[in-house]
């Protein structure tokens, strides 16, 4: 018997709660916006240096919404940089990264644009076509993987994955 394609997909709201086991963030809730072509991480606190060839970048993240008192720190390897247009109508280079995500029951590798900039509600917006090959997006509905616990959310801050 022949699975249907539709019946492996990840049935994924316009928000949800996602891990990067690798930047050691058990959860971040993540915006996906349709017409979005890349996806972002908003970060703080960040230095580049070099370790061997690569090009390695030290940043933080507030996982959170709504508050800074929870601060992930990760060092990685820089993949790339990119011009974005920022939305204060400039342009600014920024560093991109590729890491696993995990959203509900799937896991996959994904490219990470990180910027300077983490005022915003929502610290990390997916693209949907980052994931497109593994989820269902239905824009009218939020959390469809699943709500996190309200007393997961302090062990965050402990780095618990």
């Amino acid at each position: 018997m022949k699975k249907n394609k539709n019946s492996l997909l990840v049935d994924v709201g316009w928000c949800e709660w996602v891990s990067f086991p690798a930047l050691k963030i058990p959860a971040i809730e993540a915006e996906i916006i349709n017409e979005a072509r890349q996806s972002i991480l908003y970060i703080f606190d960040y230095s580049t240096f070099k370790e061997g060839e690569d090009l390695m970048i030290s940043f933080g993240v507030h996982p959170i919404q709504k508050t800074d008192e929870v601060e992930v720190y990760s060092v990685v390897p820089v993949t790339t940089r990119r011009l974005l247009n920022i939305p204060d109508g400039g342009r600014e280079w920024c560093y991109v990264i590729e890491t696993e995500m995990r959203i509900g029951s799937m896991k996959k590798n994904i490219e990470l644009t990180l910027v300077k900039h983490d005022s915003t509600l929502f610290r990390l917006q997916l693209a949907p076509k980052t994931i497109k090959s593994l989820v269902r997006l239905n824009p009218q509905k939020s959390y469809l993987t699943g709500q996190i616990l309200n007393n997961y959310i302090p062990s965050i801050a402990c780095n618990e994955v």
